[in-house]
């Protein structure tokens, strides 16, 4: 079957069917929303991106590295704890139920760990059905009105070019991609989402800054090897080595440029 599953989903289902596909294969290993009114204290995300409180909490995060850890690291690796919190069920949503998650910034909550990094993200509840197939309508809700707005906020904040934050979501945007074609019954499901990474352009004329975010690259291996676009610079912080698809490692990249 090539498609979305073949799982009834209304609104007061929404959040359950999620669940489940969270509870199976290829998304047991990862963790999933939560869903209703936190248990725990949380801050709500339109709060969190006004300078002074986004500002303390990278500063808190950097703290953990030691003192005097690299602010534009420690923002970036933050940005991953939380691009991958909110970008990987987003999108499954999308992809496999058809459902467009309330993660607007006035909408959606973020529990925070002891060190200040994104724990969980808190949902009021499954949202709605996606109201259309174009890509404008399927993804702009997430990257435009969710990620374009926190990534300026982080960028602002920290010194680190946007460009490094856009290409830790499209790491994660890609993997959600690859791993919902994989999915049991829906073969292809990520296809859409594949061909948006693939495109240079947008609709509207501006340049997509989730253009193939990572390459997959014939160095010598039975199987191509998948390499991040751009590094994460988590390698500045002390005791953080390159992650295994950093495009600097030396092994990642193409014979020509080793010599």
């Amino acid at each position: 079957m090539t498609g979305m599953a073949e799982l009834p989903v209304y609104r007061n289902d929404a959040a359950e069917a999620l669940l489940l596909l969270y509870r199976q294969p290829p998304l047991d290993r990862l963790k999933a929303p939560r869903f209703g009114v936190p248990e725990v204290p949380t801050t709500a995300m339109s709060d969190l991106l006004e300078p002074g409180v986004l500002g303390e909490t990278i500063s808190r995060f950097a703290a953990s590295f030691g003192e005097g850890a690299d602010r534009k690291a420690a923002a970036s690796i933050w940005s991953k704890h939380h691009f991958s919190g909110v970008s990987i069920p987003t999108l499954a949503a999308n992809l496999l139920l058809g459902q467009a998650l309330p993660v607007g910034l006035e909408q959606m909550r973020l529990a925070l760990g002891d060190k200040g990094q994104p724990a969980h993200i808190w949902l009021p509840d499954g949202g709605e059905p996606l109201p259309s197939q174009l890509p404008s309508a399927r993804f702009d809700y997430l990257f435009d009105a969710h990620c374009a707005p926190l990534i300026e906020a982080l960028a602002a904040t920290s010194g680190l070019a946007p460009k490094v934050f856009w290409s830790n979501l499209g790491h994660y945007v890609e993997f959600v991609g690859k791993t919902c074609s994989q999915h049991p019954g829906c073969s292809g499901a990520g296809e859409p989402l594949l061909r948006y990474l693939d495109t240079k352009t947008l609709a509207d004329g501006r340049r997509n800054p989730l253009y193939q975010p990572v390459r997959y690259l014939e160095l010598g291996g039975e199987t191509p090897t998948r390499v991040r676009r751009l590094c994460c610079v988590k390698y500045r912080l002390p005791d953080e080595p390159l992650c295994g698809g950093c495009p600097l490692k030396p092994e990642n990249k193409p014979a020509k440029k080793r010599r």
